[in-house]
């Protein structure tokens, strides 16, 4: 039996079973919540704290859920918010997360669980894939803390995790002729000339439509993107297409001469699949497709650009590595920084300057060298 309360107590009183002081508030949700000390001093502290946090509105009320049943409520009400491809991604990426940390009640969460999470996944995940994954989940938690549902979020106590810069080989300007030399015959040379030429993204090219092309004012608009991802209803690999990623992303390309001529040769080879393939031909309007009308397949296009790569003796690039080359090509031939941001579509010119500084240390050193031939002259 508990001692009566003395007076001024309020809600501390001493349990006779262990002779420990409890003390009680009560939440928005009218549940009273419970603090406990050996001594009554003790326990007067921890009640103005409680009380201090519940006016503050800090103290959790939500009832307990599991990780896993939060993490799915979260990415249910963003939904909306979010691009198709992007939903696609980050729930393959939370049902990922499902296998370490789904069974744990949010409450208990810790940095010690994600961190543990992080290292398991290091073993067949790249470095990139566990980044986006930790800022997916910091972002969920941080929803979380400010609906009360948890009182602090585990990420704010861990390093984000690193990235190693990994410098990429890029094509020069006669490995780039070499390349495209190679391509003019196959099914992927327009596609590689248009990478190098415009530095557009592999998405945005497997996007585009021919009414995105104006021959006459010879330019491309980019206005979609082409993902191709892990559809979660149907368990496998396919595209989805959607807007670009920022509003950058969204611009206007001029054409060179040079691929203007490559389209229309691209364009003619094109019909004639489609008269052979026939009422089969799906009527998408693709600039690159397979012999049905279809999105160009990711592994096709991969195969026959390593295969090109290998037997040129050109570096291993990644088809991402292309548009890397064109920026740097770009900036090699003196186009201002701004312009080629433009190009390429990048948010920042940081973004694009960190892409080619190697070449502006180059191009600084050249700039002395004429500098001094200057002074020098004039000695």
């Amino acid at each position: 039996m508990a001692k009566r309360r003395e007076k001024g107590d309020g809600s501390i009183y001493q349990r006779e079973s262990d002779g420990r002081y409890v003390a009680y508030a009560r939440l928005e949700n009218g549940k009273k919540k419970y603090v406990y000390d050996k001594t009554r001093s003790g326990v007067v502290k921890k009640l103005k704290v409680l009380q201090k946090s519940i006016e503050q509105g800090a103290v959790i009320t939500a009832q307990p859920e599991t990780v896993e049943v939060y993490l799915s409520y979260w990415l249910a009400i963003h939904e909306a918010k979010l691009k198709p491809a992007t939903f696609i991604v980050y729930n393959n990426y939370i049902t990922t997360c499902m296998k370490h940390i789904g069974h744990i009640k949010l409450t208990k969460l810790t940095g010690e669980h994600l961190q543990k999470m992080y290292a398991s996944l290091a073993q067949t995940h790249k470095a990139s894939s566990i980044h986006t994954i930790h800022g997916i989940i910091k972002t969920a938690l941080r929803f979380a803390l400010r609906w009360k549902r948890i009182a602090c979020n585990p990420c704010d106590d861990l390093d984000t995790p690193h990235i190693e810069k990994e410098e990429r080989p890029i094509l020069l300007a006669k490995q780039a002729r070499a390349l495209l030399d190679a391509a003019q015959d196959t099914d992927i040379g327009c596609f590689l000339s248009m990478a190098l030429t415009t530095g557009m993204r592999r998405g945005e090219m497997l996007g585009l439509r021919w009414s995105d092309i104006d021959i006459e004012q010879k330019a491309i608009r980019v206005v979609r993107t082409a993902s191709y991802i892990k559809l979660p209803d149907e368990g496998k690999y396919g595209f989805v297409e959607t807007t670009p990623k920022t509003n950058a992303s969204k611009r206007s390309i001029r054409l060179t001469d040079f691929l203007i001529s490559v389209l229309k040769t691209h364009k003619k080879q094109q019909h004639e699949m489609r008269l052979q393939t026939g009422q089969e031909w799906a009527r998408k309007d693709l600039v690159f497709c397979d012999q049905f009308g279809e999105h160009f397949p990711i592994n096709r296009l991969t195969l026959h650009f390593k295969r090109l790569l290998r037997e040129n003796d050109l570096p291993q690039l990644h088809i991402h590595d292309l548009r890397h080359s064109a920026s740097t090509l770009l900036a090699s031939m003196g186009v201002p920084a701004k312009v080629i941001q433009e190009i390429l579509g990048h948010s920042s010119i940081i973004v694009t300057q960190n892409l080619y500084g190697h070449v502006i240390e180059g191009m600084q050193e050249e700039a002395m060298q004429k500098m001094d031939m200057l002074f020098q002259s004039n000695g």
